[in-house]
């Protein structure tokens, strides 16, 4: 009976090794984790359509979910409900930074040699960051803008632990404004005038009434020259009138720095027009540059001419425009002087 009892606890030993080893053998392998404590402080979207528009720094996760994620955009639906498959996934092509451009770029070959056309969707998610991007490729004809509720999206958000969903995303884009200042408004898209004003007038005077011409004594307005060649070339045009529309000779700003005035080249005047081969959109990035305002996000014109004042001193006197192009193309820039002409001498 000893003998028995001790093969029966040997068996029972072994059989518990073996269902220990089976058990151990079928463990699955470490796992991620995946918690419900990411999110996005963005939830909103509302990019001017035509322009690229990078949304950073909006996503938070904390430490319940292990890294790296990967992100997907799902469920695109419109005002109606109705799904939208490849509207947003249809791939456009783009212009993407493949070096850093910093305003020292001496050709436009030089700045064309540091960026590359790649095909995106117009909405995307960055794979592993969670970014999102809207680029400037798509049009109203065919993306719903404001005052139309635009469009709703999920989030697809996974690792090796699982997957889930953010929900209740929404696009609700603007329409078209190809430049600033814009005279568009952005939800009707109608002008609300013809032109918009310079940004400041310093120690001007008109030539009948030698009182100071302010900063909205300056209309500004925009053209672009449909008719121009296509030739690959894209050019902005400066161009001045006086009160009464007759052309004013660019020289007349004699203290004015062309060669630095925009990041463009070939300067030269041609019929009282300066003008510039350029490369859109500009400014060409929202990085600072000498040819921007502070953060980069305009461009900036100073305009300047040196005069004798009431009291015999020689003063600089200057106007500028703060402005942004984001539609290629050529442009024309043209300053009209409303009710007085600038006395110069």
């Amino acid at each position: 009976m000893m003998k028995n009892y001790r093969l029966k606890t040997l068996a029972t030993f072994l059989l518990g090794i073996l269902i220990m080893c089976s058990c151990t053998k079928n463990l699955p392998d470490d796992m991620d984790s995946l918690g419900q404590d990411v999110s996005y402080n963005v939830k909103e979207f509302t990019p001017v359509i035509g322009r690229n528009t990078f949304y950073t720094n909006i996503l938070s996760i904390g430490q319940n979910t292990s890294q790296p994620l990967s992100f997907k955009i799902v469920n695109i639906k419109d005002a109606d409900g109705q799904a939208v498959p490849t509207l947003f996934t249809d791939k456009f092509p783009v212009k993407v930074w493949t070096e850093m451009y910093d305003g020292s770029e001496s050709s436009i070959a030089e700045i064309e040699g540091k960026r590359k056309i790649e095909y995106r969707p117009i909405l995307e998610i960055l794979q592993h960051s969670g970014n999102i991007n809207f680029w400037g490729a798509g049009s109203s004809a065919f993306i719903r803008a404001q005052p139309d509720s635009g469009y709703t999206f999920d989030v697809e958000l996974a690792n090796s632990g699982g997957r889930r969903y953010l929900r209740d995303f929404k696009l609700k884009p603007f329409r078209e404004r190809p430049y600033e200042p814009s005279i568009v408004d952005p939800v009707t898209g109608l002008a609300l005038l013809p032109y918009s004003f310079a940004n400041y007038a310093t120690n001007m005077v008109g030539t009948r009434t030698r009182t100071a011409i302010g900063s909205s004594a300056i209309r500004v307005y925009f053209n672009k020259d449909e008719e121009a060649p296509k030739d690959g070339t894209k050019t902005l045009k400066i161009s001045f009138l006086d009160s009464l529309n007759n052309p004013i000779d660019p020289n007349r700003f004699n203290d004015t720095k062309w060669d630095e005035l925009v990041h463009g080249f070939n300067h030269r005047i041609e019929n009282n027009k300066v003008i510039y081969d350029v490369s859109y959109p500009i400014p060409l990035t929202n990085i600072e540059t000498p040819y921007t305002i502070v953060g980069g996000q305009y461009a900036k014109l100073d305009f300047g001419y040196r005069r004798m004042n009431d009291f015999g001193f020689i003063e600089r006197a200057s106007f500028g425009l703060y402005f942004a192009i984001y539609e290629e193309g050529h442009w024309e820039i043209q300053f009209r002087f409303s009710g007085e002409t600038p006395l110069f001498n």
